[in-house]
């Protein structure tokens, strides 16, 4: 017997008996593509870069500081006081003894956006505009810190106040009191 079958043609074309063959120059053979960040700056560059992003807002905020001075230069005309003043309740039918900052314009003219705060800690935004020769009582209890923390009259001692608002000129005023 014969070890080939007469329905099956005996291939001696190498073509047809592999029909995919293999490129060594194909994609198969070529090493994984990184994805790793490469450099795309020189040292030289990197460094001239990071200068640039720190100093230009640098230099930026002194030429402004510069052309239009410091905040406190601008004085606020107002009179800030400490006191103990009668104040309505809730119900507003008794009035009780409160500690208060008493804050006065003395100004020819309204301050919009007043914004006060008391040790530099404990703040409060006054929305309407201070009109001339008007006086602002304010409850200390109402002050109160960025995580709403409010001011206990009291507990501390008040060494500080400090008023601003806008003056006519856009300028932003500043009073500081001591205490």
């Amino acid at each position: 017997m014969s070890d080939s079958h007469p329905s099956i043609p005996s291939s001696s074309n190498p073509s047809s008996a592999n029909p995919v063959e293999l490129d060594p120059n194909s994609a198969v053979h070529d090493p994984p593509r990184s994805i790793a960040p490469t450099p795309q700056l020189s040292r030289r560059g990197l460094f001239i870069a990071l200068a640039t992003v720190c100093f230009v807002p640098l230099f930026g905020l002194t030429l402004y500081a510069v052309i239009f001075g410091k905040a406190s230069e601008h004085d606020l005309p107002v009179e800030i006081l400490i006191d103990r003043r009668p104040l309505l309740t809730v119900e507003g039918n008794s009035k009780l003894l409160d500690d208060v900052v008493v804050v006065t314009n003395e100004a020819d003219f309204e301050i919009p956006n007043i914004t006060m705060n008391l040790n530099g800690q404990y703040f409060l935004y006054q929305d309407k505009p201070l009109e001339v020769g008007e006086t602002l009582v304010l409850r200390q209890a109402a002050f109160a810190t960025k995580s709403s923390q409010f001011w206990v009259p009291g507990r501390y001692p008040i060494t500080e106040i400090t008023v601003t608002g806008k003056l006519p000129t856009g300028a932003r005023g500043v009073k500081e009191v001591q205490f």
